[in-house]
């Protein structure tokens, strides 16, 4: 303001709307700052979380896929076991020698 005066001239009132202007651009200029910092950390965050999560979901697969192979193995096994037995128990009925079980 001007000190002879008690009034604000045009360039007094632009200089001081000017400097509020340029602060609250500083202050939103630091705020986007730090919320994209923030959304940056989350997206690492995030991006881990989904690293672990598809490696466990491998792994479950994995465990998964042995267990069916085992169930198949031990399926055919037993239907092979079941077929011997019953050559056997003919085996044993014509040649009249007795099964140990």
């Amino acid at each position: 303001m001007s000190s002879s005066t008690n009034f604000a001239t045009k360039k007094d009132v632009e200089i001081i709307v000017q400097k509020a202007v340029d602060d609250l651009s500083d202050v939103i200029a630091q705020f986007a700052f730090q919320v994209d910092t923030r959304f940056a950390s989350l997206e690492k965050s995030n991006d881990r979380m989904e690293a672990n999560i598809n490696r466990l979901t491998n792994t479950i697969d994995a465990f998964v896929k042995r267990l069916d192979d085992m169930e198949i193995e031990n399926t055919s096994r037993d239907s092979q076991h079941q077929r011997l037995l019953a050559w056997a128990e003919r085996v044993s009925t014509k040649t009249g020698i007795p099964l140990e079980y």
